[in-house]
């Protein structure tokens, strides 16, 4: 945090700083009224202060509407509405503060407003218990469901995908072998699936999710042949690959330490998988996989649109 003397105002006001090493990553907060003059006092300053390339990010306050008149006009702003107490804009370059202020505003979220938010993550916990559910009645047991039941309902069977059942590399994703299976799957996808889809958004949310499931599945195909996979665990291993993904490409704005808390989850992950027996490992690899590929495709073709 840097002091300095406003003339404009003649107080003392603030910019955070945040040294990067190569760049200073800054920081001012305004009213939309004070903007202009806050933020060419904010440049003057830091001009004098550094002698490193800088970006001034500003976190615009308003009680009313903010106009934007042209496209430079949107760089480096975040605009945060007083009246709907939510981010009405936000630009690339201030997503991190972005993620900060919607903490904060959402403390008190309660779950009824988190599902209506995260549509597309409850969705897929709802059908994958409602399959469960399914499972259970064809079983007639809640807590382990049978191998012949599973292989029934589409589980990753190889002898029946060689015979043009292909649609069980999807299908397996949604199946499970027993409710600790289940519970365990579907609590990671509650506190995983709603980041990813605030990362990327619900379409490209739902394409990483059946491309990891599927990726899982088919590196489970090739080299486990002889097993018979169900689960959601390749499809959740995708989410954090995509979350790896974003925090090594955002590292500067948004710090090393989500990257590294991510690849602490995944190898923690890696290693029960290893250490339990029967559990299809070749399935988290394929998801973690194809998860990570794809979320940087759609970076690659992100910045070719921008281009």
């Amino acid at each position: 945090m840097k002091d300095y003397h406003s003339k404009y105002s003649d107080k003392d006001k603030w910019i955070g700083v945040l040294d990067l090493g190569e760049s200073i990553y800054t920081v001012i907060v305004t009213t939309d009224v004070e903007e202009s003059v806050n933020y060419n006092e904010a440049k003057e300053f830091l001009g004098r202060a550094f002698n490193k390339p800088y970006s001034l990010n500003s976190v615009i306050v308003t009680n009313g509407d903010y106009i934007l008149i042209d496209k430079e006009s949107y760089k480096n702003k975040l605009i945060f509405s007083l009246g709907d107490q939510k981010i009405s804009y936000c630009h690339e370059s201030c997503k991190p503060l972005g993620q900060i202020i919607d903490k904060m505003v959402k403390v008190d979220i309660t779950p009824k407003e988190k599902i209506n938010k995260y549509k597309a993550t409850y969705i897929l916990i709802s059908l994958n218990i409602l399959i469960y559910l399914v499972s259970v009645i064809k079983a007639r047991n809640l807590f382990e469901i049978d191998i012949y039941t599973l292989a029934n309902m589409g589980a990753k069977v190889n002898v029946l995908i060689n015979d043009g059942q292909v649609w069980r590399l999807i299908t397996a994703a949604f199946l499970h072998g027993g409710l600790v299976h289940i519970g365990f799957n579907m609590m990671a996808l509650n506190v995983i699936g709603p980041q990813v889809e605030k990362i990327y958004g619900w379409k490209k949310y739902l394409i990483i999710y059946f491309l990891s499931a599927l990726g899982g599945s088919l590196l489970s195909y090739m080299l486990s042949p002889q097993s018979i996979s169900v689960g959601a665990s390749g499809a959740v291993f995708g989410l954090l690959g995509s979350m790896l993904v974003f925090g090594v490409i955002n590292k500067k704005s948004i710090g090393k330490s989500f990257m590294m808390n991510i690849i602490e989850v995944i190898v923690l992950n890696i290693i029960i998988g290893l250490s339990v027996p029967n559990i299809d490992n070749f399935g988290h690899f394929g998801g973690l996989i194809l998860g990570g590929l794809t979320a940087l495709i759609f970076y690659w073709l992100g910045k070719k649109e921008a281009h």
